[in-house]
């Protein structure tokens, strides 16, 4: 298999946070791109500047999000690795499953008052609306 012939831990997590950031600055850049020039005013010249000052101010913001997301993976990998003694898809799974988790912690639904994050969750009543009695 060669996914599990890569570079060794310490180095690996530097590979995939670069790999990470080079992709998200560049799908970031052709996603503000469009976005930036369909979002300016009308003329040709208005349109391409928009669409330069969209990609110069948030593709590097994605990229960096990218690369966040990356590290963390590559590092929960590591770990994995190293705790478990091989290397097999069960760390990949596991490395992406907390990585999510540890990304929607972040979040500010779940920062504001983590007492609302499992009601808000629940499937809703056949009786109506039971979050009125809360």
């Amino acid at each position: 298999m060669e996914e599990y012939a890569r570079e060794p831990c310490p180095w690996r997590i530097v590979d995939d946070c670069g790999g990470a950031f080079t992709m998200g600055t560049i799908g970031g850049g052709i996603f503000q791109a469009i976005k930036g020039f369909r979002n300016s005013p009308v003329g040709v010249n208005h349109r391409l500047r928009g669409s330069l000052t969209a990609i110069k101010t948030r593709a590097p913001q994605l990229g960096g999000s990218f690369a966040v997301w990356g590290g963390l993976f590559s590092m929960i990998d590591c770990s994995m690795v190293q705790v478990r003694g091989k290397e097999d898809p069960w760390n990949s799974i596991t490395s992406g499953a907390l990585t999510g988790a540890i990304l929607a912690a972040r979040s500010p639904q779940f920062a504001e008052d983590p007492s609302q994050l499992p009601s808000s969750q629940l499937p809703s009543s056949p009786f109506g609306d039971y979050r009125q009695y809360q």
